[in-house]
């Protein structure tokens, strides 16, 4: 293996070049950009971005993050819409009941 930074050939098993003492990361990196498109995703299908929050909380802390803030942000949206709904179609109904009592 080769260090990032100086460029020489060092062991695979450091965790430091002892060239330049840069520390070495693992091989096997997760890459965690916590994208808004992970939030988006959440919010378009919130068990997805359920799903996503439940399995990448520990693995991809930001994504999952994302991902799950979609979903709640859903879930309170269609909460909210259909308690407006319900008020406007009780004001509907209460505002034709004079009409129906003909």
């Amino acid at each position: 293996m080769y260090c990032k930074n100086c460029g020489k050939e060092i062991d695979n098993n450091l965790v430091q070049c002892p060239y330049c003492n840069t520390p070495l990361l693992p091989q096997n990196t997760i890459e965690d950009s916590g994208s808004i498109w992970w939030g988006v995703l959440g919010c378009c299908l919130p068990i997805v971005g359920l799903i996503l929050f439940i399995v990448w909380k520990d693995t991809k802390p930001k994504s999952g993050k994302k991902a799950g803030i979609g979903a709640l942000i859903s879930v309170i949206l269609a909460v909210v819409l259909y308690a407006l709904f319900f008020i406007l179609i009780m004001g509907i109904t209460t505002s034709l009941d004079p009409l129906l009592n003909l």
